[in-house]
């Protein structure tokens, strides 16, 4: 039982995850040493930047769009529309995966609950 109740919550914690959509576009520069051959990660690279007080970053927008249908955005007064298109090409980018995450989740809930 413990098996299903973890499955239950990790899909609970996805849907979850679906409810909100955010997107923040940045300018910058982000210098790092590798000291490891190993293929750099865009996680690990952001958790190494964390702690660089070099790294140098704007924030260009900021969107968050809600599953409700709200949506909260933020556009630096000196964004060019290259970056503005740029960041509106993300969101649209994010918005097309989650809609088709929530598809997948529906059909795999209509399929188990008969729908």
């Amino acid at each position: 039982m413990g098996k299903f109740k973890d499955a239950m919550q990790t899909m609970a914690d996805g849907i979850g995850d679906l409810s909100k959509l955010d997107v923040v576009t940045f300018q910058g520069s982000v210098t790092l040493n590798a000291t490891d051959t190993a293929p750099l990660k865009f996680d690990a690279v952001m958790s190494s930047a964390m702690g660089n007080a070099t790294v140098a970053v704007k924030v260009l927008a900021s969107t968050q769009t809600s599953i409700d249908g709200d949506i909260v955005a933020f556009y630096d007064k000196d964004i060019t529309e290259e970056q503005r298109l740029a960041h509106a090409d993300l969101v649209l980018a994010g918005a097309e995966s989650r809609a088709a995450s929530i598809e997948f989740v529906r059909s795999i809930v209509g399929e188990i609950a008969d729908l």
